[in-house]
């Protein structure tokens, strides 16, 4: 790993917490028949990249990329779950495991 500070983890955190909001106000808009709700959606996504830009200035971007990918899908099935009542099959919690698994992985290596 390079040079990774708080202030690059911070960011980090900034971007997961961005992509799941993204997510839940994309839901919320219901396939953009909500508009305003799909706005903050993709102003989220932009601003969620933009953090996702400061934080790999200090983590490889490998390591990043998983962990934002993994950690926001983990977050918004639990966001799916707390917010629409969405529950997933054991199908799906293998997956989840998979994936947290596998950002485990790559940050060890």
């Amino acid at each position: 790993m390079q040079n990774a500070q708080f202030i690059h983890y911070a960011f980090m955190g900034l971007a997961v917490l961005l992509e799941v909001a993204a997510n839940v106000f994309i839901k919320c808009s219901a396939g953009w028949r909500r508009k305003v709700w799909g706005v903050l959606g993709i102003g989220c996504v932009l601003a969620s990249f933009t953090a996702l830009s400061q934080a790999v200035k200090g983590i490889d971007l490998s390591v990043a990329y998983a962990l934002w990918g993994g950690t926001g899908i983990v977050l918004t099935t639990a966001a799916g779950r707390l917010f629409f009542q969405q529950a997933l099959a054991r199908r799906g919690w293998a997956g989840i495991a998979l994936i947290v698994l596998g950002v485990l992985l790559l940050k060890l290596s």
